[in-house]
């Protein structure tokens, strides 16, 4: 299967997966075939995915999303010690490793102030399928709710309700 077909197959079954897709323009100089960009929308959780073709891998896909954390769980974060904060990001961590164990994680720019997290996972062309991909946008829907998720809880957010030396009423992602 060469490039093209493969982009065309994945823009294929991830419409049937009522995602919005759209190809992108590849940035000047990037090592990249092609570029796509993935809505999926899987209520409460809108997500945005990268789905990408390096052209010094040829043999694989990559699908990346990237979560910026909020900035009122930056501004709690920042309020701990950087022990409790760092406890906080590996209680993320654990989850997001749980989900998608072989899902690449970046953490920028730091354990103890992050202000993105970065998600990526991989797929080689003998294991594209349908359910593949459309599995992968998934899991990477999953994890930013579950990412989302585990700072509201280690913060004390819940929708609707805060601890009471917080003073943030809502959840935020």
């Amino acid at each position: 299967m060469n490039n093209t077909s493969i982009r065309d197959k994945i823009i294929g079954w991830l419409v049937d997966e009522d995602h919005e897709v759209k190809s992108e323009p590849v940035p000047p100089g990037a090592p990249l075939e092609w570029v796509l960009s993935v809505t999926a929308k899987v209520p409460p959780v809108i997500a945005k995915v990268v789905v990408q073709q390096p052209s010094t891998k040829k043999d694989r896909i990559i699908m990346t999303l990237g979560v910026m954390v909020s900035s009122e769980h930056r501004e709690l974060l920042a309020r701990l010690k950087p022990e409790k904060r760092m406890r906080v990001v590996a209680e993320v961590l654990k989850t997001v490793y749980n989900l998608c164990p072989d899902c690449v994680v970046v953490v920028q720019p730091s354990y103890i102030d992050p202000q993105n997290i970065i998600v990526t996972r991989i797929l080689y062309h003998e294991e594209l399928s349908r359910s593949a991909v459309a599995g992968g946008v998934r899991v990477l829907v999953n994890v930013l709710a579950m990412i989302s998720t585990v700072l509201n809880a280690e913060l004390g957010v819940v929708a609707g309700h805060t601890r009471k030396d917080e003073g943030f009423p809502t959840s935020f992602m």
